[in-house]
């Protein structure tokens, strides 16, 4: 996965913690936000991609794949009036997220979260953070130049993720947060027929837990329990 460095800090849960990305969907309505969102929204409307809850978009890759967009937002440091907006792109396999709810004891979700995902920024000639600053007088002009990156570098990314072998790829080259890729990898795995590599992937992330007994370690452990029980695999030593 290309480097995260150079990208505020701030910003990094923004883009792949699950409680952020709920978040991301459920933003409260304001009157800068207002200001920009439906000129962007009717952008990307016209090119496919389908509003979802807050400024979470989706796009139509196959019948189980879509793409993901969400579109995080900052106000610091910027004129009154202003703000600043950087793209998150995914990709999200249904077959593969399916599995995960269900062994995580979770209700399936019909787009949250991505199964990878980057910054747009990562995906341009530069790989760096990438953000456009919107004020008043130019929401139009910058939400083209938003909108034609997200085409040019964001739905390549997409589409490129049509089959489980890329998916698979996609993962293994870390693209996300390893505390939600450490669920993908080995249900990604299982779904191209390797069931033995996708139960050495389980039991190798649960041994790397070692003795930590927080709640993402525990989480992660009954997960991989689940998930030796659901297809006939024996317990790790």
């Amino acid at each position: 996965m290309p480097s995260l460095s150079g990208w505020p800090q701030s910003c990094l849960p923004c883009f792949y913690s699950e409680s952020a990305l709920h978040h991301l969907a459920a933003m409260a309505t304001e009157p800068l936000r207002l200001a920009w969102l439906p000129s962007l929204t009717a952008r990307l409307r016209a090119r496919g991609f389908e509003k979802r809850a807050g400024a979470i978009f989706t796009y139509t890759v196959s019948n189980d794949v879509i793409g993901w967009l969400g579109v995080n937002t900052a106000r610091r440091h910027l004129v009154a009036g202003s703000v600043e907006v950087f793209p998150v792109v995914g990709v999200r396999h249904q077959g593969i997220e399916r599995i995960v709810a269900e062994l995580r004891g979770e209700k399936f979700h019909p787009y949250l979260p991505p199964t990878v995902s980057s910054p747009l920024g990562q995906l341009m000639p530069d790989m760096r953070y990438k953000a456009w600053a919107i004020g008043p007088n130019d929401i139009d002009t910058k939400s083209d130049e938003v909108v034609a990156a997200i085409e040019k570098f964001g739905v390549p990314f997409m589409e490129s993720g049509s089959s489980l072998r890329e998916i698979d790829r996609l993962l293994n080259a870390g693209m996300g947060a390893q505390h939600q890729l450490i669920y993908r990898r080995p249900v990604s795995l299982l779904l191209l027929g390797d069931v033995a590599r996708a139960m050495q992937v389980v039991d190798s992330s649960q041994e790397g837990l070692g003795t930590r007994d927080d709640p993402a370690a525990t989480e992660f452990r009954s997960f991989a329990d689940r998930f030796r029980v659901r297809y006939g695999l024996n317990s790790a030593d």
